[in-house]
């Protein structure tokens, strides 16, 4: 399982069975026996991606894989009460595209980890990405080299774009440092799971795609600018993020002060009262008196009348015309007016209310981003491409690699070739010794590689494959000179 599950969804009578084959490595959720057939399976892909067949996601002849999915779709419905919109396309790994690499294999060459305390892998050494969907991308990638020329010539590309032009790679570093991981922040928005200060983050990271988008589609490289196009900054949402919600707001709801002001009338009349008390009270004290001529006239508070309006027994004639008398006391009368008790009212229960709208203003906003769950992802899964491609460069340059020919012969053909791992691990100043790998079916198709314990054999036959998964993901690979040739056809396992 070269995807580390840290969950596996399990049909009830295959419990025993799963355990008996994989103990208890791994955490097992258990649906009933119904849930796992093709019938169910594919009434719940269809419904959920709303079309009529299942031949566009390439699956429609595998009766496994459509119980699988439908399986696996129906226990997030069940987990997260609906909330899988995210959830937006389905794939098939095809054998015919990606090479596959067993568990030993993934084992064996450590591609992304190692049973040895603090040893490096591949992924430590290629891995320059800048946002964790990079990071998580050029796994998968590693994990699945492709057998297909025509998309590794199109990575080359990019990344020999981005070696040579490094005022537009610091560029793109630039931005790519604002995004973050924008890919999880759009799924939370899908689960109603996002908080104030992701969304904020989520308005930043979309600001950061203007320009990326800019420099990819200006940089003259059609497969940047290709890349480039399919992006889209999304001005509406960002729009919407930005006259909605503050630029610093507390990391829960619950804590108010998330919205902003002029999105809601009542809302603002509520802040007014809470935030602004001794203001609004001064402003209907100056009126008052202004209105009846009384200089002595204030307003004052206790926990008996709660507001009121308090005039000397001097001006007592002056105020009988308006007001209603609540009190008598030695040298003064106090009153209470129905404005005041309105008053009295909504401060009393402002902060709740205060709450309450802010709360509903963030859910329906949360609603309305979800209707750009689909190009967010889009961008999501570009950005985590540039970004991979990106730290190709970067590695190629730090550890002076070179690109690769691939061509569609059998032959295999690497000059003066380093192991990427083990040459990182040298001491300062000593340099690895370089080897040559010549194969060729017509007339040389094995070598046989002779020699004592820990004179290399092992690590010229993992830097041999190394070289070639390199390759066969894109990036340049670790060799001295420029003439070599490598199959895509070339299999590890």
């Amino acid at each position: 399982m070269n995807f580390s599950p840290s969950e596996v969804v399990v049909s009830r009578s295959s419990i025993k069975e799963f355990g008996l084959k994989y103990g208890e490595r791994y955490y097992n959720y258990h649906l009933d026996d119904w849930v796992f057939t093709k019938e169910f399976g594919e009434e719940t892909l269809l419904k959920h991606f709303g079309t009529t067949s299942l031949k566009g996601f390439g699956i429609h002849e595998y009766e496994h894989a459509i119980t699988a999915a439908g399986a696996a779709l129906y226990y997030l419905r069940q987990t997260h009460q609906d909330k899988v919109s995210h959830i937006s396309s389905l794939s098939r790994i095809d054998e015919d595209r990606y090479v596959w690499l067993d568990k030993f294999t993934v084992r064996n060459l450590e591609l992304v980890s190692s049973p040895h305390e603090n040893a490096k892998t591949l992924v430590h050494i290629l891995d320059k990405t800048i946002s964790p969907m990079g990071a998580r991308l050029l796994k998968r990638w590693i994990l699945l080299p492709l057998k297909e020329k025509e998309p590794l010539l199109e990575r080359q590309d990019i990344v020999q774009f981005l070696t040579v032009n490094r005022n537009q790679a610091e560029e793109i570093t630039k931005y790519l440092n604002a995004i973050g991981d924008l890919e999880r922040l759009i799924s939370k928005v899908a689960i109603r799971r996002i908080n104030p200060r992701e969304l904020v983050q989520l308005k930043r990271a979309l600001m950061a795609i203007d320009p990326l988008i800019n420099l990819c589609v200006g940089s003259g490289n059609e497969n940047l600018k290709i890349l480039g196009d399919q992006m889209n900054s999304c001005p509406a949402l960002v729009d919407l993020l930005e006259k909605t919600i503050h630029n610093e707001p507390p990391a829960l709801i619950s804590k108010g002060g998330v919205i902003k002001d002029g999105i809601s009338n009542e809302l603002d009349e509520l802040r007014q009262i809470a935030y602004a008390g001794k203001d609004y009270l001064l402003q209907v004290q100056n009126r008052e008196i202004e209105r009846t001529g009384i200089t002595s006239l204030k307003i004052s508070f206790n926990n008996v009348f709660g507001y009121y309006i308090e005039v000397t027994n001097s001006h007592k004639k002056q105020s009988a015309f308006r007001l209603d008398a609540q009190a008598n006391l030695v040298n003064a009368e106090r009153y209470i007016t129905e404005e005041l008790k309105i008053y009295e009212e909504k401060i009393l229960g402002a902060e709740e209310k205060i709450l309450s709208i802010e709360e509903q203003i963030y859910n329906d906003l949360v609603i309305k981003i979800s209707d750009y769950i689909s190009p967010v992802q889009i961008n999501s899964n570009c950005i985590a491409r540039l970004d991979c491609l990106l730290s190709f460069a970067n590695t190629a340059l730090q550890n002076e690699y070179t690109r690769p020919e691939l061509n569609d012969s059998l032959i295999l053909d690497i000059k003066e070739g380093r192991h990427p791992v083990l040459e990182k691990q040298l001491p300062p100043g000593e340099s690895y010794i370089t080897n040559d790998v010549y194969l060729n079916p017509e007339n040389q198709q094995m070598l046989i590689i002779t020699g004592p314990n820990m004179s290399g054999k092992s690590a010229l036959l993992r830097q041999t494959a190394l070289i070639v998964l390199m390759a066969q993901i894109g990036s340049y690979v670790p060799r001295n000179q420029h003439l070599w040739a490598l199959s895509i056809k070339f299999s590890l396992v």
